[in-house]
């Protein structure tokens, strides 16, 4: 059974959709912008999720839900250090 990659916030976008193709919705929804104007490719590719957030000046509260839903659609437990 193949290890999957531990998610943090220095996970590269474009890592996280690669390994988790149905993180691809939340991602979507929290960074839209990239999506919209045609540049996820570019982006995501080269951003982390913290990274994402820090250019789109996201809040830390929709950081955290970001975590909290990615976590629940992948069916993985939220580490305690994500949330804290």
């Amino acid at each position: 059974m193949m290890v999957k990659m531990k998610i943090t916030e220095d996970t590269k976008v474009f890592h996280l959709i690669e390994e988790y193709p149905e993180s691809e919705e939340v991602i979507k929804k929290y960074f839209a912008y990239f999506y919209q104007n045609r540049l996820e490719d570019i982006a995501l590719k080269r951003l982390s999720i913290k990274g994402a957030f820090n250019v789109l000046d996201i809040p830390p509260e929709k950081k955290e839900e970001f975590f909290k839903e990615l976590f629940e659609k992948l069916n993985i437990e939220l580490p305690k250090t994500n949330i804290e």
